[in-house]
């Protein structure tokens, strides 16, 4: 995949990284390059129809300083607003917006659920560790309850947003989470996301060992015993975290339901 990444960017040379040691946004990385190699083989799309944009974070690096797309890196929580204004001017490109969960959950919220409910045609891909990697590992909307991070010291009194079942009470069309200890599935998930008309959100759970203080490959196996796909969940399973697609729809999307409008009013 290294001939959808810069050799340069505006940070200096590709390697070494700006993601730490063990950090699963690279994984995610990887597996979104794998799909847009897809599309762009077996659609016929030309790699100038596609458009990452990405707010502020961890994840929100990649686009600008790796990507060799067409690319934004814009401010904290307003990737889906410049996405949407993106879009708007022109509908024909394929937007694949990267987030991570605090920039999508907390600041970033009212685009989230806006640009569900509208049903933009747009690729989210959420990174979400759970925390805010690139400021220190503060709480975050998505930490579990009793989580210990650097602002709950003795464990987060507070649920946790479930983003995925906002994003399909919302109104999106696609809705679907895997963690990076499913590769294929990631793939294959972001390829049906990438075609699918109007708001796709895929959740992926991602490792922060620096912030979590544990072993990467001990979380991604820690990442398989806590989830269960979803359709397959009994009651057992209650405490573990669905994996799967959660919804596939086939709604007009905001731009369809825009031109129907204008095509009443043309002479």
């Amino acid at each position: 995949m290294l001939k959808y990444l810069k050799e340069e960017g505006l940070m200096g040379p590709r390697l070494p990284l700006l993601l730490c040691p063990g950090c699963g946004h690279g994984q995610v990385l990887n597996y979104t390059l794998h799909a847009v190699d897809r599309i762009i083989k077996e659609d016929k799309m030309a790699k100038e129809k596609l458009l990452f944009i990405s707010g502020v974070g961890c994840s929100s690096r990649l686009t600008s300083h790796y990507l060799n797309f067409d690319s934004g890196w814009t401010i904290h929580g307003r990737a889906l607003a410049v996405a949407t204004g993106a879009l708007l001017a022109n509908p024909e490109f394929r937007v694949v917006v990267f987030s991570g969960d605090g920039d999508m959950a907390s600041i970033g919220g009212n685009h989230f659920i806006h640009a569900c409910r509208r049903n933009m045609d747009l690729t989210i891909v959420c990174m979400n560790n759970g925390l805010y990697g690139m400021t220190g590992g503060q709480q975050a909307p998505t930490s579990p309850r009793d989580m210990i991070t650097t602002t709950t010291p003795y464990g987060n009194p507070e649920e946790a947003f479930d983003l995925c079942k906002m994003a399909e009470v919302a109104g999106a069309n696609f809705v679907a989470r895997w963690t990076t200890a499913h590769p294929h599935q990631v793939v294959k998930t972001i390829v049906k996301g990438i075609r699918k008309k109007g708001t796709a959100f895929i959740e992926i759970l991602s490792q922060c060992p620096v912030h979590r203080k544990a072993n990467p490959a001990d979380m991604l196996e820690t990442f398989k015993k806590m989830t269960v796909p979803w359709a397959k969940a009994k009651e057992e399973d209650k405490d573990k975290i669905p994996i799967g697609e959660f919804c596939d729809h086939d709604k007009p999307d905001w731009n369809a339901s825009y031109e129907k409008i204008l095509d009443q009013y043309k002479s």
